[in-house]
């Protein structure tokens, strides 16, 4: 079966993190809402699309991004989330029981979310054996996009 000619609202990926910075950074379209649900949250030194670069991305396109993660307990993530709280477009929120892992761009309506086993660290993109699901807002994709929305 081949899930995106049977289903053409969910694309498969194999690295869903890669996936979702691809298509934020080089996507056609100007988001100004973000939600990124990652327990582990990394500075993603040395590749592509940096902790760093991503802030940089939010406060240029003043972009809301709203932020659900664990506590920081070790460095590489307190680091990481000391860049993106310097933002006034970034809102952290912690919890401490949290494992989904989501990303989601909207402007007005949701673009497009990734829900899937990928963390937002370089492990996750680069070694870990990931999957996740795209879901574009066509059919009833566009449901499933709203109710990921609200929950996030």
């Amino acid at each position: 079966m081949n899930i995106e000619k049977e289903i053409p609202y969910v694309k498969i990926s194999y690295n869903p993190v890669m996936d979702f910075f691809k298509k934020f950074f080089i996507g056609d379209f100007k988001a100004n809402n973000l939600i990124i649900i990652s327990p582990i949250i990394t500075g993603l030194v040395n590749t592509r699309f940096s902790i760093e670069r991503l802030k940089n991305r939010i406060e240029n396109d003043k972009i809301f991004t709203y932020i659900i993660t664990r506590e920081p307990k070790e460095d590489y993530h307190k680091q990481a989330i000391d860049i993106l709280k310097n933002s006034d477009f970034v809102e952290i929120r912690y919890n401490n029981s949290l494992h989904a892992k989501l990303y989601i761009c909207a402007l007005d309506e949701p673009i497009f979310a990734i829900l899937g086993s990928g963390n937002l660290t370089r492990t996750s993109i680069e070694k870990n054996i990931e999957i996740g699901m795209l879901i574009f807002p066509q059919d009833k994709g566009k449901q499933i996009l709203h109710e990921l929305y609200y929950w996030g």
